[in-house]
C-alpha cells in the first residue's frame, strides 16, 4: 500500500473541520468510489466533528486544548484501482495564522508539512475573519518587507493564502516524479448569490483576492485545482434551512463545484472529489 499524507492547510473559520466532517459521513456512505478498506483505529476526533452536522448543526470553533485531533484512515475505490493510508493531520487554523505572521511554523508541524504529499488549502466564503484585499501596490510591499509579528496589524487574506501556498510549496514532500498536487476549496459556496455562483470558484477568487488567484495561475511547481465545496447545501442558520436538510438527510446535501472537461462548471453530490483528485482516483 503507498501511504499518502494529505494536510488541511486553513486559517480559523475556513471551513476545514466542516469539510473534514462531512468528507468521512461520505466514505462511510459507501455511495461514492472512494471506501474506507479498514475501520480506522480512531475515529473519536472525526466522528465527534460528524455529529455536529448530522444534529443539524456545524461544526464550531476547535479549541487548541483539544487532542488526538489526527485522522487516519485506509481508502480504496470501488474497482481496487487505488489503495492509499491517509493521513489527515487536521492543524488549528490559529497556528497557520501565527504562521503567517512570524513567518515560522512549529517544527511538529513543519514535519507534518514535509511528510505531505497533497494538500488542501481552505477559504470560506463571507467567513467574518476574511480581511479585504489591499491595494496591489500596499499589497506587494507587504510580501516585501515582510509582515512581522506586530500581534494588532491586520494581514490580508489574500496575503494570508499566498502565504500558506508559499509554505506548502517550499516544504511538501516531492519524494514523486510527478508535481504535488495541492485543492484549493472554496467552502461555503452556497452563500454565494445564484449570478456569483454560476461563474465558478476561480472566478470568485479572481473578485475577492486577484493577487492569490494570479499565483495559483502562474505557480509552475505545483499542481493546483481549485473547488467549490458546500458540505450540506445550505446555511443551518438560514430559516427553514434545517427541516428541509432534516427531510432530505445527510447523504442528499452538500455538494463540490468543479470544471468540466468541456470547460463548464459541474455540481455534484460527491464531496470527496478533491480527495480522489489528489489521490488521482479522478
Amino acid at each position: 500500500m503507498k501511504e499518502k499524507s494529505i494536510i488541511l492547510v486553513g486559517g480559523p473559520d475556513s471551513g476545514k473541520s466542516n469539510y473534514l466532517a462531512r468528507l468521512w459521513l461520505a466514505i462511510q456512505s459507501q455511495k461514492y468510489d472512494l471506501l474506507a478498506s479498514t475501520t480506522p483505529g480512531d475515529v473519536r476526533y472525526v466522528e465527534s466533528i460528524a455529529e455536529h452536522l448530522l444534529q443539524g448543526q456545524f461544526v464550531p470553533r476547535t479549541e487548541p486544548e483539544e487532542k488526538n485531533r489526527e485522522f487516519h484512515v485506509s481508502v480504496k475505490t470501488k474497482d481496487e484501482s487505488i489503495i492509499a493510508d491517509i493521513i489527515v493531520p487536521d492543524i488549528l487554523g490559529e497556528i497557520w495564522g501565527r504562521a503567517v505572521s512570524t513567518l515560522e511554523i512549529p517544527e511538529k508541524w513543519l514535519k507534518a508539512l514535509r511528510k505531505s504529499t497533497a494538500a488542501v488549502l481552505f477559504v470560506r466564503v463571507q467567513s467574518e475573519n476574511n480581511v479585504n484585499p489591499l491595494n496591489w501596490v500596499t499589497s506587494q510591499e507587504l510580501l516585501k518587507i515582510g509582515i512581522g509579528d506586530d500581534k494588532e496589524q491586520v494581514i490580508p487574506t489574500q496575503i494570508v493564502l499566498m502565504e500558506l501556498l508559499r509554505f506548502i510549496d517550499e516544504n511538501i514532500n516531492r519524494k514523486s516524479n510527478t508535481k504535488p498536487k495541492v485543492a484549493i476549496v472554496v467552502t461555503a459556496f452556497d452563500l454565494l448569490h445564484v449570478d456569483e455562483a454560476k461563474d465558478g470558484p476561480q472566478k470568485y477568487l479572481e473578485d475577492e483576492f486577484p493577487m492569490f488567484a494570479g499565483r495559483i495561475s502562474d505557480i509552475d511547481t505545483l499542481e493546483v485545482k481549485v473547488f467549490g465545496s458546500s458540505v450540506v447545501s445550505g446555511d443551518f442558520e438560514a430559516e427553514g434551512f434545517t427541516d428541509q436538510f432534516f427531510n432530505r438527510g445527510i447523504h442528499n446535501s452538500g455538494y463540490i463545484v468543479e470544471l468540466g472537461a468541456d470547460g463548464k462548471f459541474v455540481e455534484n453530490d460527491d464531496i470527496t472529489i478533491p480527495i480522489n483528485w489528489l489521490l488521482n482516483v479522478t
